[in-house]
């Protein structure tokens, strides 16, 4: 289990248009987003990316649904409990980025650190750099998606299946520290629009 110790300047600087904090149960849409049961809203973990659900790896002579295995991951995690969201802002969908956590866990870092997805960001979206520290330790253990050589990141994948549209790629200088979770309960400096409960 990952727990967090400093918070990151993008949280603060969030843009005014997404809530504080959203929090409450989830339905998993894949294994990078969710949407919130109460409140319908859409959130989309920052710094990290998972395989395709239809992509598959090959590990020691064994074929395995890497995408599924990286959705039933994200599932399992969030099944039954509420999932508190730090927002950060939007991606160019429109889709709510955030930090998002059960307890203390940190979900991205979790994942990232069990070989499940990759530290990863698009054009404009906010890196958080120990997510990419946390990733070449898995990498070096042969975890997860580092146990297939031949696994292509999502974003290649995606990139490879589009007949040649170029990936997006990340260019913006990073935050430092892995983020803190939003408090939970009652802060008199949110409004009833800032936390949605779940």
């Amino acid at each position: 289990m990952l727990t967090m110790t400093a918070t990151t300047a993008a949280a603060q600087n969030r843009p005014v248009d997404i809530p504080r904090q959203i929090y409450g149960k989830v339905q998993v849409v894949d294994a990078t987003t969710f949407e919130f049961r109460k409140s319908g809203q859409t959130v989309r973990l920052a710094g990290y990316e998972a395989p395709r659900l239809e992509q598959t790896a090959r590990s020691d002579g064994v074929d395995w649904p890497a995408g599924q295995v990286s959705r039933a991951w994200m599932v399992l995690r969030t099944l039954g409990q509420d999932v508190n969201c730090a927002p950060i802002g939007r991606d160019t969908n429109g889709v709510i980025l955030a930090h998002c956590f059960v307890g203390e866990t940190n979900l991205a870092a979790t994942a990232v650190a069990e070989g499940i997805g990759y530290a990863f960001n698009y054009r404009g979206e906010p890196q958080v750099p120990a997510y990419f520290d946390i990733e070449r330790r898995a990498r070096g253990l042969g975890y997860g998606v580092w146990s297939s050589p031949d696994l292509l990141p999502p974003w290649l994948y995606t990139a490879s299946s589009a007949n040649g549209d170029k990936a997006r790629s990340a260019t913006e200088k990073p935050d430092s520290g892995l983020p803190l979770p939003p408090p939970i309960g009652p802060d008199k400096s949110l409004s009833l629009n800032d936390t949605h409960g779940g």
